[in-house]
């Protein structure tokens, strides 16, 4: 059979081929996390909320909990490869109905995340200057950073990579330097309570679960970056595994350090009446110039993580489209860095038309926008790890495909259990975490949301199923949909 000529278009529905290995991943994943917005800002508001000093525990429960979803989610990440990651192992494990249902969650709640951030970013940048005597409005700092990252999402995505890694580096560094400066001037030596199972009860536990789990959203992004991944079989695993590890680490010495440095029965005080505990503490310590320097860093840090959540919701709306899913042009790339040009130029649009629209609305950009909507995100996706879990038990229960028990029996189904408890108690305790009565509107408002986009999206994908069935066809299976949708080659089942 002669090999076929690749025009044009069928180049443009192609991701880069080995441009990413290991610590580039790391960058894409640990930066969308951002661990030093959650530490300065997350703990405490934990520490405040939950009234306990058990949050170094809970990230010890959630990292283990994450871990163990990991080993099945990256195993099954061998076999698949699709830059909608959820959306492929959701389709080609419980079936391809669910798996569009599980598109429209994903796409809607990682493009909710990185708008979220414009807000928090918006307001960092507005005190920044302020501290420099330049009186800037909170809008006009986000679409500066809304056009950069417009800029950098249609770049190469190896040039993005390298921009994490010097961003991520950085940060990195201060927090470790921080947590240092913490344990070194302790209250009352290393408060040991804090891992005691007895320091993490209550209601209020649920929330803090809930808001733990935000904290290590993007460890599951090295899968979207398979197709552009060295050596995809070791690099995602390694990267995914490390991401969980390398976050639980950090999490974990920041907020019991906050302890040490505070004491165990003043944390909860202190935190309530300083929501810039972390950088207080910097500044008292190491001197004034350094809560500055903390600040600029959060800059930094919310910049980089917007980045990196603009290019997975860039790659979950190019692998609808490529699939025709979606409009087929969002599956178009750029035939010189072949990066996904038009989904990432859409999630830009979309982002400026939200600060826009806050703007001129007068909505309060830390709490409407960046604290809500990214809370109500982390739900979303939060749902999607659960339904994902459950598609690697399904997907490996036909076939083991060769792998070991353990990775697609055992921890797989572990997973299922820990992070469906999870998530039933961040639902259930929903109205903490954002603090409003239990009762009020808002906190049902999230999962009827994201249960009406799971509906419509199940109901388009049986629209498909009935009207376009070679589109439905080649459902999940990315690079290769194009090869399926024509049969040129076939595939197994037709759920």
């Amino acid at each position: 059979m002669p090999t076929p000529t690749l025009t044009p278009s069928a180049v443009q529905a192609v991701l880069a081929r080995d441009k990413l290995g290991t610590l580039s991943l790391l960058h894409f994943s640990l930066t969308a996390a951002t661990p030093l917005t959650v530490i300065a800002g997350g703990v405490v508001v934990m520490f405040a909320i939950a009234g306990q000093i058990g949050i170094p525990l809970g990230y010890v429960i959630v990292a283990a909990c994450l871990w163990l979803f990991s080993i099945g989610y990256t195993t099954m990440s061998r076999h698949i490869t699709n830059a909608g990651a959820f959306y492929a192992f959701i389709a080609r494990g419980i079936g391809r109905v669910p798996g569009v249902a599980a598109a429209w969650v994903a796409a809607t709640a990682y493009c909710a995340m990185q708008v979220s951030l414009y807000g928090l970013l918006g307001l960092t940048a507005q005190s920044v200057l302020a501290r420099m005597g330049i009186d800037v409005p909170w809008w006009a700092c986000a679409l500066a950073a809304w056009l950069l990252i417009g800029l950098l999402g249609t770049r190469a995505v190896d040039i993005n990579a390298k921009v994490l890694a010097v961003l991520l580096a950085i940060e990195i560094a201060v927090i470790l330097l921080f947590s240092a400066s913490n344990f070194l001037h302790a209250a009352d030596g290393v408060p040991l309570g804090a891992l005691s199972p007895t320091s993490l009860g209550g209601e209020a536990a649920g929330a803090m679960l809930a808001l733990a789990v935000t904290g290590f959203i993007g460890f599951e992004s090295p899968t979207v970056y398979g197709e552009e991944a060295k050596d995809r079989r070791r690099t995602v695993a390694r990267a995914t595994v490390a991401t969980v590890a390398i976050l639980a680490f950090i999490y974990i010495a920041s907020s019991w350090s906050i302890i040490a440095a505070v004491g165990e029965d003043d944390i909860v005080e202190a935190a309530t009446a300083d929501s810039s505990l972390m950088f207080t503490l910097a500044g008292a310590q190491l001197g004034a110039p350094w809560a500055t320097i903390g600040e600029v860093l959060l800059l930094t840090s919310v910049t980089a993580a917007a980045l990196s959540f603009h290019n997975t919701t860039a790659r979950y709306l190019f692998a609808l489209g490529r699939e025709k899913v979606a409009p087929g042009w969002l599956g178009r790339t750029s035939l010189r860095t072949c990066s996904p040009v038009a989904a990432s130029v859409t999630q830009t649009v979309v982002g400026g038309l939200v600060i826009i629209l806050w703007a001129v609305l007068g909505l309060d950009p830390l709490v409407h926008l960046f604290f809500y909507m990214s809370t109500a995100a982390g739900i979303g996706l939060l749902a999607l790890i659960t339904t994902c879990s459950i598609a690697v038990v399904a997907y490996f229960a036909r076939d083991r495909h060769g792998e070991s028990a353990w990775a697609t029996r055992i921890s797989p189904a572990l997973s299922v259990v820990a992070l469906a408890a999870v998530l039933w108690l961040s639902v259930l305790h929903f109205h903490t975490l954002i603090g409003v009565e239990k009762g009020s509107l808002l906190p049902a408002l999230v999962p009827i949301l994201f249960a009406g986009l799971a509906l419509l999206g199940a109901g388009w994908g049986m629209y498909l199923k009935r009207w376009r069935p070679e589109v439905y066809a080649g459902i999940g299976h990315g690079a290769k949909a194009s090869l399926v949708q024509t049969g040129e080659i076939g595939v197994a089942g037709g759920r």
